[in-house]
């Protein structure tokens, strides 16, 4: 049987083992005899506040691997002591051919060295490849080391999360005194001709979107009839991060309703933030983001073959999103919290 949560943490703290500084390394593919020292790794950067139970629980991890969920990479020791983890995995998007990247950190006493250089480079060479189409990534705007890193794997931005993270993430490292916003990049290697139905409102922002994108679109006008149906919304929750993520699967003229419904639900429990995804294949994504529009939500960028065809992040923040706190690595990423920022300022100040 596969341990809880509690039970690893528990482990891992009356683990005393230390790792020694300097020590030669290599790196590869995960091995299920790298899940305890994967484990350690998390603890050692982020105690126990990493919202994602399975980079504690080493079983877990080695099967999650095994069936390609998440397509690992570490750098270990002669010792075997892994000292850099990183992997590409599906999360949220609906395309299993669309991976996150993301879930690198380093042990403090490795930072100056290759290591996690080099296990980027090993990491990469599985986009194109073995069912993975393109990747996504979150990097954090606390600081712009993963921004950089996102750059030099040829992804680049295409929507801003501000206030993603809780602060109690960073806790262990001290390096966030609120909540952390993210800078999502993207990068398609296997592409084909798709329609994009292009929002009026946001024509503008997808079209500059879209010109640092590599991508073969037929750029459509949306229609903007109501669709019959009741609508219906696909919520995942996360409480540990305070946010939830959703995604409309059927239109209709009582979701605004449900949304409100939804959104009582998540203040009552101190949410912090909700994200709605909108299929942009879809001839009906016009008239849903005008929906969105009129509930308060507003833009956050595009999300490249989300669904198979791209996706419109909107999303809707019950905390204030610190803008002028997040850090932007590159001209491009300030551009797009301009964008962001304009509109949500649009909503706070109840104009349309």
């Amino acid at each position: 049987m596969i341990m809880e949560r509690a039970e690893a943490l528990r482990l891992l703290a009356l683990d005393r083992r230390t790792v020694p500084e300097g020590e030669e390394y290599r790196v590869g593919y995960f091995e299920p005899s790298d899940g305890p020292g994967v484990a350690r790794l998390f603890y050692a950067v982020y105690g126990d506040g990493y919202p994602i139970d399975t980079y504690y629980i080493p079983e877990r991890l080695a099967e999650e691997n095994r069936l390609g969920t998440i397509r690992s990479v570490v750098a270990r020791t002669a010792s075997g002591d892994v000292v850099v983890h990183e992997a590409l995995y599906r999360s949220s998007p609906p395309n299993p051919n669309l991976y996150e990247f993301g879930v690198g950190l380093t042990l403090p006493a490795y930072r100056s060295t290759t290591a996690f250089f080099r296990v980027t480079q090993l990491l990469i060479e599985l986009v194109g490849d073995d069912g993975i189409d393109g990747f996504f990534g979150e990097a954090v705007c606390n600081h712009i080391v993963t921004q950089k890193l996102s750059r030099h794997v040829q992804a680049v931005e295409t929507a801003l999360e501000p206030a993603l993270m809780p602060a109690e993430t960073y806790a262990a490292e001290r390096s966030a005194s609120g909540r952390v916003g993210c800078m999502l990049y993207s990068r398609v290697d296997r592409d084909r001709r798709r329609i994009l139905h292009l929002p009026n409102p946001y024509r503008d922002e997808l079209k500059f979107i879209l010109d640092g994108l590599n991508l073969d679109r037929e750029l459509v006008v949306p229609d903007l009839t109501p669709p019959d149906g009741g609508g219906e919304i696909d919520v995942n929750r996360f409480p540990s991060a305070g946010v939830a993520r959703c995604t409309v699967t059927a239109p209709g003229g009582a979701l605004a309703g449900r949304l409100a419904e939804l959104e009582r639900e998540l203040r009552a429990d101190n949410y912090a933030l909700i994200q709605l995804f909108v299929d942009l294949g879809r001839a009906w994504s016009g008239n849903l983001v005008e929906q969105l529009r009129d509930c308060g939500y507003s833009f956050g960028g595009l999300l490249p073959i989300w669904f198979g065809d791209d996706g419109l992040l909107m999303q809707k923040h019950f905390v204030d999103p610190d803008f002028n706190g997040m850090k932007i690595h590159s001209d491009r990423g300030r551009t797009l919290l301009e964008l962001v920022r304009r509109d949500w300022e649009r909503v706070a100040k109840g104009m349309d």
